[in-house]
C-alpha cells in the first residue's frame, strides 16, 4: 500500500511510514519490516534491501548495503550494463 501511495501522490508525509535516512536513502516502514530505497532519474524508486526490524535504530550494516547497491546500480546504468551476468 505504501508503494502505491507514493506512486499516486509523489510523497508520503507521515514519517512513521516513510522516512529519509540520510545519504539519499529512504525507508518504507510497514510494521515490522523495513525496505530501504533511493530515488533515481525519471521518478523511479529503487528498493535495495528489506529486513525485519529488531531495534529502534536503523542498523548501519543495512544502510551500508543500501548505499553499496545504490552506487552499483548507478554505475551499471551509466555504463549501459544494467543487468549483471
Amino acid at each position: 500500500m505504501l508503494f502505491k501511495r507514493i506512486g499516486d501522490f509523489g510523497k508520503i508525509s507521515d514519517i512513521t511510514k516513510f522516512r529519509n535516512e540520510g545519504e539519499k536513502i529512504f525507508a518504507f516502514k510497514p510494521q515490522p519490516d523495513r525496505f530501504l530505497s533511493f530515488f533515481f532519474v525519471g521518478k523511479k524508486i529503487v528498493v535495495t534491501n528489506g529486513f525485519r526490524k529488531k531495534g529502534q535504530k536503523l542498523p548501519q550494516k543495512e544502510k551500508d548495503l543500501a548505499l553499496k547497491r545504490m552506487k552499483n546500480y548507478d554505475s551499471r546504468v551509466k555504463n549501459g550494463d544494467y543487468y549483471e551476468e
